[in-house]
């Protein structure tokens, strides 16, 4: 009887653990319109743009007949709900399209700083983490989310 007690009280105990753990974790999200990154990294990532990746995006973001363009409506819509680490990732594991993974993840994180700074995300006073952990917990909102 005693060990059922105590499995019982176990298991209470690691189900509010989990909710509350889960509560924290959608309170700790955050989307790009919270103000993510700083106007110095968009600036260092509007460099690092231009030298891997401008020649095939463009150097005004709006790609071509097949190469995507990383700004506006249909770029924010590629990426709604996904994480800002998804996007870090996608873009390190895939370009240059001519040498895939040669950019540094935090030279990467400032490319974003800039894409999202093109895409009109508003800056912060704090730099947008090249850490995975940090970056999964900020949703791309195409949308601001209280105007939605």
């Amino acid at each position: 009887m005693k060990t059922h007690w105590i499995m019982g009280a176990a298991f209470s105990a690691v189900a509010i653990l989990g909710s509350s753990t889960m509560l924290y974790a959608q309170s700790a999200m955050r989307s790009v319109w919270d103000g993510v990154y700083s106007s110095a990294q968009a600036d260092r990532g509007k460099v690092a743009y231009s030298n891997s990746c401008g020649k095939c995006h463009s150097e005004t973001l709006d790609g071509n007949d097949e190469v995507p363009g990383l700004k506006g409506s249909h770029f924010m819509a590629d990426w709604e709900t996904q994480s800002v680490a998804d996007l870090v990732g996608r873009v390190h594991s895939t370009m240059p399209m001519d040498s895939p993974g040669a950019l540094s993840t935090a030279t990467v994180t400032d490319v974003v700083a800039y894409l999202l700074q093109q895409n009109e995300m508003p800056t912060g006073s704090t730099e947008l983490s090249a850490d995975p952990g940090m970056a999964s917990l900020i949703r791309i909102d195409a949308v601001k989310p209280d105007s939605k």
